[in-house]
């Protein structure tokens, strides 16, 4: 009699979505949220920021699905859009060395470049974009060169 149990109440639970913590996510999560994290450093996210992301994930993750990638990306919007300051920036930090854990060193110099035309996909570069910048290059030892004139 016992064995029959109603696991039903668990799952009711689930009203607010779930989002991976960084140390949970997959390579393209991660990346995803790094590129939202510049997306948005700007206060929104474009069209062209969009494609440059698009690009970068598709690079990367030749096999990807365009739906979970844009499920991800939602997810990181929402994530990101109710951090602020330090938490946003400690949240970019998780992200990042996640990407360091993930990706080999390979992957991480083809970010390298999609990073900088994401940041100048605007054509505007914002300080917060720079400073997202300079911790990706401090973490992952490499340089993103962005043209800012």
């Amino acid at each position: 009699m016992g064995e029959h149990v109603n696991m039903s109440w668990f799952s009711n639970k689930k009203k607010i979505p779930q989002f991976n913590p960084p140390e949970n996510m997959t390579p393209i999560e991660a990346v995803t949220h790094l590129c939202a994290s510049i997306q948005l450093a700007d206060g929104q996210a474009d069209y062209q920021e969009r494609e440059a992301w698009v690009n970068a994930v598709s690079e990367l993750f030749p096999e990807f699905s365009e739906e979970r990638a844009d499920r991800f990306l939602n997810e990181a919007q929402t994530v990101l859009t109710k951090k602020t300051g330090s938490d946003r920036m400690n949240y970019i930090l998780d992200v990042i060395n996640r990407i360091k854990v993930l990706l080999s060193d390979e992957q991480i110099n083809v970010l390298s470049p999609k990073l900088s035309e994401l940041i100048e996909a605007d054509g505007i570069v914002m300080t917060a974009e720079m400073e997202i910048a300079k911790l990706v290059e401090s973490q992952l030892g490499i340089s993103i060169t962005v043209d800012d004139d």
